[in-house]
């Protein structure tokens, strides 16, 4: 038995780190032979087949370099972008390579949270913690029941050791910070989720490959037998098309490349065909292993069931870069509720931002939006979000017209579904910027509007589009959409609807120097008007003829032609449409030398113009009037004319009728200012090129026959 002492007991245990019952007793010593953790390896190796992301690579070595003086929270590297990207491949080439120059010799510990794996749970920090104690060699008992002790001793574990933590495929941040290591150690993380909360992280957001870098990683994937020159120039003009289809996507170049590896040029060709068709494109994009549908798909489910609906009724969007008016009609939402939803979708990379008020879908996720959309929503629900999205745009672009040609005759209608609110677009700059922005959703949903039950939308939006048609010169664009519109109207077998459609077709066509066919379209015009019985309609149509006689030469058949529809408008108390035609028959009557008639029609115009706040049809007037006083010989007014209408053209932003003053002022100037001739020249060529009008050559050999030089043509405004 051993005596009872009063004496101090000491405890002496050595030889390693151990878990286990703490013995208390009188003078124990403990002499343990060592354990030492399993060495920690890199994981998996990286392909051999990287390509397009050096910069993002070298940005993490600099955030990890042990020499590097970052502070003990700044050695997180955070890798973020949607599904597919190549975030985890980026993680693991830059660990190879920090492994490579001997940064971390406690290794490389590496886990996968499974944040966005398909069917299966995120890792708890609790059973990450768990594992990773498990590699840095703890037995299962000696681990703590709570994630806060775990925690605590993955930390003291770490706490010596220079290791690389690898977190990928991290849910959010709770699920990441209790992973994060302490100094001395360096972290690298990815995530679909912009994971907000790790705020001493340095980002490194991944998006798509640019075309060429995207076809070099499917050739490099592929590695097709090209046999000959001809055969690898072939192969690469396939690889384009297949690089384009798969929209810079990382993970689908590499399946798509894993489909026809090591194939010929013949199999490329078919796989680039099969990609071409938007529908069959996420089916082929499966390599059976990999599917790129799944791999949205692991990010769309996470979301609650009114953000899967949003997220869904983009795809009906016609173009993959929407507004949140746009989405706010889709959802039927106020604005507030799609942003706070639209950024979700954001934090997890479904959707991006792209400028103010506007989403980027990526092009294979919008082809996945249009399927969920189909197979997740109610047909009379996606028809509803349609009819929506089209009245949308059309009150927008009826707003927008209003700004932009104030004062016009438009065809009557009524939006049956008003949206909660559209863009600023009540000034003529804004509502320039907004058509010029939105023209390919216009132009596509034109053409949807012509197969829904209410065809009139689709051309009352095409009469909304006539003034920035006009005024941008876009003839080629205009007559498409109005062909478009015509056969919807001609279907339903809407006259009048079919004549005012006519007559712009005709405007557009004359402007290309087309006269004979804008002389059919007029006829139709100024038919159908008579037989509804609509004057207004059929002076249009005249007044419209007249240009057919002035472009022909036959100015006096021009003129007969304008006094009738003037006869008309002036009846009917039109004074807009009355200023048109004065405006127009001053042209006439300068070709017949009746300058002062010419001056007075155009001084009568340009007060009726001015006083309505038109500023396009102010600056034609102007250079009506200097045409007017130029051709009578009276240089200065000329002069003055001309300037006005530069000041006014640049001012409401018309660069045709900027070229136009421009063209009047070289003729003037060519022989008293060569040098400022040559000035406004150029520039005038310059515009009437952009606008691929007719009149450039004809500038050109005018100009040279005066002896004013004409330089190559640039765009440049002075």
């Amino acid at each position: 038995m051993t005596e009872p002492s009063t004496s101090r007991t000491d405890n002496s245990i050595s030889g390693g780190t151990y878990y286990g019952p703490v013995i208390q007793g009188r003078n124990i010593t403990l002499h343990l032979p060592e354990a030492s953790a399993p060495p920690l390896g890199i994981p998996s190796v990286p392909s051999s087949v990287f390509v397009g992301r050096d910069h993002e690579v070298q940005g993490l070595l600099d955030v990890i370099d042990p020499d590097s003086g970052n502070g003990p929270r700044s050695r997180v590297g955070l890798v973020t972008g949607a599904a597919g990207m190549g975030k985890s491949e980026l993680l693991l080439q830059a660990a190879h390579r920090a492994v490579h120059r001997g940064w971390f010799p406690g290794g490389v510990l590496s886990i996968d949270l499974d944040g966005f794996s398909l069917g299966l749970a995120p890792l708890t920090p609790a059973d990450a913690l768990r594992r990773l104690l498990q590699r840095l060699g703890l037995p299962l008992d000696a681990i703590p029941e709570h994630a806060e002790d775990r925690a605590a001793v993955y930390r003291e574990c770490l706490r010596d050791r220079s290791v690389l933590v690898l977190l990928d495929n991290t849910r959010d941040s709770a699920q990441v910070q209790p992973l994060l290591p302490p100094y001395g150690c360096a972290a690298l993380v990815s995530s679909r989720n912009l994971l907000p909360a790790l705020d001493d992280a340095r980002r490194f957001p991944l998006s798509d490959l640019p075309p060429d870098v995207s076809c070099e990683l499917f050739l490099a994937a592929a590695d097709p037998r090209t046999g000959t020159d001809a055969e690898g120039a072939a192969a690469r003009s396939h690889a384009r098309r297949i690089a384009t289809s798969c929209a810079g996507l990382p993970l689908a170049l590499r399946v798509a490349a894993a489909q026809v590896r090591g194939e010929t040029a013949d199999h490329l060709a078919e796989l680039a065909t099969s990609l071409d068709d938007k529908r069959k494109r996420l089916v082929e994009l499966d390599d059976g292993e990999r599917a790129v549908a799944a791999s949205i798909g692991a990010s769309y489910d996470i979301l609650d069931e009114s953000e899967r609906l949003l997220f869904a009724l983009c795809g009906l969007h016609p173009g993959s870069r929407v507004g949140v008016h746009a989405v706010a009609a889709l959802a039927d939402l106020p604005l507030r509720d799609v942003r706070r939803r639209m950024q979700r979708l954001r934090n997890i990379h479904l959707v991006e931002a792209d400028g103010v008020g506007h989403y980027k879908l990526h092009d294979l996720f919008h082809v996945y939006a249009r399927e969920r959309v189909h197979e997740d929503v109610p047909e009379a629900d996606t028809r509803a979000a349609m009819d929506r999205l089209i009245d949308c745009y059309l009150y927008t672009a009826d707003r927008a017209d209003a700004a932009v040609a104030p004062g016009r005759y438009r065809l009557p209608h009524t939006v049956a579904h008003p949206p909660h609110s559209i863009p600023d677009v009540d000034e003529r700059d804004a509502a320039l910027a907004w058509f010029a922005e939105e023209m390919p959703q216009l132009s596509a949903l034109l053409r949807m509007a012509a197969t829904t039950s209410d065809p009139s939308r689709c051309w009352i939006l095409a009469d909304a589009m006539r003034g920035f048609f006009f005024h941008t010169k876009a003839w080629d664009s205009w007559l498409e959409t109005l062909q478009v519109a015509l056969d919807a109207a001609t279907d339903a077998r809407e006259i009048r609807v079919q004549s005012v459609l006519h007559n712009s077709m005709g405007v557009a066509l004359i402007e290309q120097d087309r006269s004979q066919d804008a002389a059919r379209h007029y006829e139709a015009a100024r038919a159908g008007f008579e037989a509804v019985g609509d004057a207004h309609g059929v002076a249009t149509a005249v007044e419209n003829r007249a240009w057919v006689h002035q472009y022909a030469g036959d100015h006096l058949a021009a003129l007969a032609d304008h006094q009738q529809a003037l006869a008309v408008y002036g009846a009917l108390g039109a004074r807009r449409n009355t200023a048109i035609v004065q405006r127009g028959m001053a042209l006439a009557e300068i070709e017949l030398g009746r300058y002062e008639d010419a001056t007075a029609h155009l001084t009568q115009a340009l007060d009726v113009f001015v006083e309505l706040g038109l500023d396009l049809d102010s600056a034609m007037a102007l250079n009506g009037l200097g045409e007017a006083h130029a051709s009578a010989g009276r240089g200065e007014p000329a002069r003055r004319h001309f300037l006005r209408a530069l000041r006014r053209s640049r001012a409401c932003g018309s660069l045709f009728e900027e070229a136009r003053a421009r063209e009047g002022l070289a003729v003037l100037l060519a022989a008293t200012d060569p040098r400022r001739a040559a000035h406004h020249g150029k520039r005038a060529l310059a515009h009437y090129q952009t606008l691929r009008s007719p009149k450039a050559e004809q500038l050109r050999s005018r100009l040279t026959a005066l002896g004013v030089p004409t330089p190559e043509a640039d765009t440049a405004r002075s």
